[in-house]
């Protein structure tokens, strides 16, 4: 396709409800700039064309604090908009009913992800929230695509709407996207020699009781796996029991790697074993002392466990995760093997966000 066939798109905005904090940030950083590309934007009554930045000429909406008003610009926003729009939904709410256009619903709110459970809320606020999950439950099917800010939270998405397209599409306002960008300089001008995952051990000398949380350990082995790092992980288990750990995760042998089942282990094959490891991972969730860690410090060897507070009381871990979470164990795992890195990235100024959304 010749340079001059390239379809124009045009860009409509729903934001009603970004009115404070994070979200109105963002909101100013997508407008400054915008131009020509900006057919029409619905804004929250609570702040104004001018506070927010839109462009002079835009046809602007602003939309009462009310659901039957946030329902009738959601429809509104959805009809007004063409085949050669792409309509952001800004707010986190897809249209109530399908568009002509492409559909982008932007999501930075947690509690569409179920985030928010056990968190106390007002009895007001519960229903917003109740209400909110339902109109998303009902209407993501007229979106073509969600973009959330964090891979944690794609992932929690998947979860929920396996048929959904989630891009993870992190935008950052211009005074935090430069002062980001030059923490990436800095990191990756000092980085080192890629470090050998191979030559890296863990091990993990725990039987097969519920709180040692070995299914939680093979599912970060099989994420590990799946971005190419073959550490090993040394367990206690017999054949069996490993056997029996993966199918509780759901996880065929050759997912997670260099897995060892060393079965059961002699105490002096024990302090053999943690003394020729690279660490000892310790996932387990509860324990009233926890001895593998204290006879690692003992052993001089670094300890990789779960953020709880009976890990402190022993040791003093090199790196530490959520045990209930695989992607938080694969993300110590790396940071031990890798060092920090630079910011996971990559992260969008508003100008790269907004040639995204029209592309």
């Amino acid at each position: 396709m010749a340079e001059t066939d390239i379809p124009v798109r045009f860009l409509r905005i729903s934001a009603f409800g970004i009115n404070s904090g994070g979200g109105l940030v963002l909101l100013k950083a997508l407008l400054e700039g915008s131009g020509d590309d900006l057919r029409s934007i619905e804004i929250d009554e609570r702040v104004s064309a001018s506070q927010v930045g839109v462009p002079g000429g835009t046809a602007t909406r602003s939309v009462r604090r009310s659901f039957a008003a946030r329902i009738f610009s959601s429809i509104r926003a959805a009809r007004d908009a063409r085949e050669d729009d792409v309509l952001l939904c800004f707010n986190s709410l897809p249209p109530l009913v399908r568009s002509r256009a492409r559909v982008v619903t932007y999501v930075h709110a947690p509690h569409f992800v179920g985030a928010h459970a056990g968190i106390r809320y007002t009895a007001i606020t519960r229903l917003r929230l109740f209400i909110e999950r339902a109109w998303f439950r009902f209407a993501i099917g007229h979106s073509d695509e969600v973009w959330v800010q964090t891979p944690t939270m794609a992932h929690s998405f998947h979860r929920l709407y396996p048929t959904v397209t989630v891009r993870v599409v992190p935008l950052l306002d211009g005074a935090l996207h430069r002062m980001v960008s030059s923490m990436d300089d800095a990191r990756v001008g000092s980085a080192g020699a890629t470090p050998l995952w191979s030559d890296k051990a863990f091990f993990y000398p725990a039987d097969t009781v519920g709180h040692k949380n070995h299914v939680n350990l093979l599912r970060a082995w099989a994420l590990l796996h799946d971005d190419g790092h073959d550490a090993q992980l040394w367990l206690t288990l017999d054949s069996g029991e490993l056997d029996a750990m993966l199918a509780q995760a759901g996880l065929a042998r050759e997912r997670v790697g260099s897995v060892r089942a060393l079965g059961r282990l002699s105490r002096d094959d024990v302090l053999a074993r943690m003394s020729a490891s690279s660490a000892l991972i310790f996932p387990s969730i509860a324990e009233t002392f926890g001895l593998p860690m204290l006879e690692a410090t003992a052993l001089h060897k670094p300890v990789l466990a779960s953020e709880r507070d009976f890990v402190r009381d022993v040791c003093q871990p090199a790196q530490t995760f959520d045990p209930t979470s695989p992607y938080s164990i694969a993300h110590a795992v790396t940071r031990f093997v890798e060092g920090e890195g630079p910011l996971p990235g990559p992260f969008l100024s508003a100008a790269a966000f907004r040639a995204k959304l029209l592309s």
